[in-house]
């Protein structure tokens, strides 16, 4: 007996959806809290480099004037 899947039928079938939010939940979630701290990381180096040249420029500023 073969199925037919339609999106209208994988639309409307409560399991499929159940089942999506399953694998969001496993995929998104867990690897988003598996991955977050060196990307936690990777930001604040990068603000502490803006950070860093901001006050670069303001003491050549100073020592231009």
């Amino acid at each position: 007996m073969e199925h037919e899947e339609t999106f209208l039928a994988l639309l409307t079938d409560k399991a499929h959806w159940q089942f999506e939010i399953f694998l969001i939940i496993i995929f998104d979630v867990l690897i988003g809290l598996l991955l977050w701290p060196t990307i936690k990381k990777f930001i604040l180096h990068h603000k502490s480099d803006d950070e860093r040249i901001e006050e670069l420029e303001r003491r050549v500023n100073e020592l231009v004037k």
